[in-house]
């Protein structure tokens, strides 16, 4: 490859000057990558099989010229009338994979991060193509890989019947009329972060698309960093640092989420790319589950009202398609996995305002769970587990789990939604041996007060709640309880 080189070199003269700098970077194996003068960074395409996606960056830089926020391209031949390769020269952009650093950021700076990354994306998008045949093009990925599990029994007959529903309505979903430039690949191993500006990078997968599938790898990522991540940096992916990109993204580029039926749609796309990975390890539990949850939202999400709901199971299908955890301060706005700021601007959320917007935290969970079990007539007893709070502990830690016990044919069940590990329908003999397991999976060393209650009421604050729940008796524990 020296000759390779030093012939780019000689070709651009004009860019490097004489007698430049040259060192090979070893990174990937589809090109081979030199830096020049540590000003430039010439890619040549050494892989005939990835050629195509070569041409794909080039283009995608040829269409979008005029955007600080990727690299800039000094030159390209696809042509190969320099060398018998393809081959790109881009400008060195200095920084560390955006995975790097962003446990270490403030939400201040996460939030003009993400701010950046929606400027990217609409002027990616400013690029359009004609409309085609979108639904079919994705109709035949997935029967393409679902006939491979099927040929591998993978499914039993109950899953099976999920997905094919799913499947139903795929020509309903994916209807699309627009189609922009999307990125395509969009995660934070492809964002390199400098003194708080970014750049993005590697365009060899982008491609026309509807608007909305640019959220589909970066939406995944959001969910579950950890999956897009390096070796080197998936330590550093706790998924509560990501959690309130989608609110930024909401909040700068809201044309990007207001479109018709998105769940659905980012579920659709979340079978093929999960059942493309579940083929390859079929044994994989999480990865069916994963296809299985997807094909949930796309079956279910338009039949399952709340009002109707009838079963128990039902109840547990709704809200995993439609309720996530997280809150709506005193301003109205949201807030997603986390507990920043929680108890001076938290207030508990109405029954309708929970269902509209699909947020709650275990209180507004435990609370609409109320609602269904006594909108259906089965005996219920609503608790609230926690630290008993006072004016001086009130800045502590919040230590608190709401949760719910439900009566029908001689057991008592646990209905878990909010608490993720625990996440179920759990029967147990009586209800004392389910407050005994409620209790039991927290640290002995967590001291907490039990206390059952009638209702959760509207509109209070984390004080005002605490304040409620402190004029009810806690509950006597046996002794071979734990004690709290």
């Amino acid at each position: 490859m020296k000759d390779i080189i030093n012939s780019v070199v000689g070709k651009n003269i004009n860019l490097f000057g004489n007698n430049p700098s040259i060192t090979k970077i070893n990174i990937g194996f589809s090109n081979t990558v030199y830096n020049i003068n540590d000003t430039f960074i010439v890619k040549i395409c050494t892989n005939p099989e990835n050629e195509e996606n070569f041409k794909n960056e080039i283009n995608f830089y040829n269409s979008n010229l005029n955007n600080s926020l990727i690299p800039k391209m000094y030159y390209s031949d696809i042509e190969k009338k320099d060398i018998p390769y393809c081959y790109e020269i881009l400008e060195k952009v200095d920084g560390v994979s955006l995975y790097n650093v962003w446990h270490n950021l403030s939400e201040q700076e996460r939030e003009y991060i993400i701010k950046q990354i929606c400027v990217a994306m609409k002027q990616f998008h400013s690029n359009t193509l004609e409309k085609y045949d979108w639904f079919n093009y994705f109709k035949n990925k997935f029967s393409l890989l679902y006939s491979k599990a099927m040929q591998i029994n993978i499914f039993n007959e109950e899953e099976q019947h999920l997905i094919n529903h799913a499947y139903s309505k795929f020509d309903r979903y994916l209807n699309s009329k627009d189609f922009v430039l999307v990125h395509n690949d969009l995660h934070f191993d492809n964002i390199l972060y400098s003194n708080g500006k970014i750049k993005l990078i590697d365009f060899e997968r982008s491609m026309f698309a509807p608007k909305d599938f640019e959220l589909d790898i970066f939406f995944r990522m959001v969910r579950k960093p950890w999956k897009f991540a390096s070796e080197e940096t998936e330590q550093y992916t706790n998924s509560g640092d990501y959690s309130s990109i989608k609110l930024y993204v909401e909040k700068y580029y809201p044309e990007l989420v207001n479109i018709p039926f998105l769940s659905q749609r980012l579920a659709i796309y979340d079978m093929v790319y999960f059942l493309n990975q579940l083929i390859d390890n079929p044994d994989s539990k999480e990865l069916k589950e994963d296809v299985i949850n997807a094909s949930k939202i796309v079956a279910l999400k338009d039949e399952l009202n709340f009002e109707h709901l009838e079963s128990a199971q039902q109840l547990m299908d709704y809200m995993d398609i439609n309720i996530e955890y997280g809150w709506i301060d005193k301003f109205g706005q949201k807030h997603l996995n986390n507990l920043k700021r929680f108890r001076e601007n938290y207030r508990i959320s109405p029954i309708d305002e929970i269902i509209k917007k699909g947020i709650g935290t275990c209180i507004e969970q435990a609370k609409l769970i109320k609602q269904f079990f006594d909108n259906i007539g089965l005996e219920n007893k609503l608790y609230c587990y926690r630290r008993y709070e006072t004016e001086e502990n009130f800045d502590k830690e919040v230590r608190m789990h709401c949760f719910l016990l439900f009566h029908y044919q001689d057991s008592w069940y646990h209905f878990e939604h909010a608490n993720f590990n625990k996440k179920g329908i759990h029967k147990y003999d009586s209800p004392d041996d389910a407050i005994k397991a409620e209790i039991d999976r927290h640290d002995e060393n967590d001291i907490r007060e039990l206390v059952e209650i009638p209702c959760i009421p509207d509109l209070l604050t984390f004080k005002q709640f605490n304040q409620y729940v402190n004029t009810f008796e806690p509950i006597s524990i046996n002794k071979s309880y734990k004690k709290i």
